[in-house]
């Protein structure tokens, strides 16, 4: 990981964190936000990390902007809470959605929506994957029965039916883009603003702490 990306590191693991603060939020607050939350949330998240690799040029650099997005999340330990796996849990899947889009960030950044949609579905399919077998194995180590995994409908769906869903909505994301910019050639700058990282940073953890 190269020093110059430090800032755009920080920005946009601020911006995920900001992302995960508010709609991630809202989301849960839903009736069956088990399966709406990742649908939602995963769609954009692929697409900040597929523009932050246009800018950084590194695997490297996305997996850091996950941790960065996880350790805003776990400012939520200085605050009252119940259940810790409340915390733990949202930010082990974080750095599985960063993990997987790092795995096919070269399938995403060809031009042709055939690959971006293989990408994608595998992207969206193994990080919920990844995500039940830390299920699997939370239940063993405490006990602590999921909603995933009450019933294997409920992992199926959560797997299969909204992966797919999930994947879709990605899809349809990076396809607007290519339509935004299909005329555009872009010249990318790989340097943000430290001062504006920094500023974005604590924006994310204060409304992390209060929201």
């Amino acid at each position: 990981m190269k020093k110059q990306n430090i800032p755009t590191i920080i920005f946009f693991g601020a911006i995920w964190g900001i992302i995960e603060a508010t709609l991630g939020h809202l989301l849960h607050l839903l009736p069956i936000s088990i399966y709406i939350s990742g649908s939602i949330m995963f769609p954009i998240v692929a697409y900040i990390l597929y523009k932050a690799y246009a800018l950084t040029k590194s695997k490297s650099s996305l997996l850091a902007i996950g941790m960065i997005a996880a350790l805003i999340k776990a400012v939520d330990f200085f605050m009252p809470f119940g259940s810790p796996f409340k915390i733990l849990n949202p930010m082990y899947s974080i750095i599985m959605e960063s993990l997987m889009v790092v795995l096919v960030i070269s399938l995403l950044n060809k031009k042709d929506l055939l690959n971006k949609a293989s990408g994608l579905v595998i992207a969206s399919f193994g990080w919920r994957l990844l995500y039940i077998g830390y299920m699997g194995v939370q239940f063993l180590a405490t006990g602590y029965v999921s909603d995933y995994l009450v019933t294997f409908s409920a992992t199926l769906n959560y797997v299969v039916t909204f992966g797919f869903i999930s994947a879709i909505a990605a899809l349809t994301i990076h396809y607007l883009d290519i339509l935004a910019f299909k005329n555009v050639t872009l010249r990318y700058s790989r340097k943000i603003n430290p001062i504006v990282s920094a500023v974005i940073l604590v924006f994310a953890i204060v409304l992390t702490l209060f929201i």
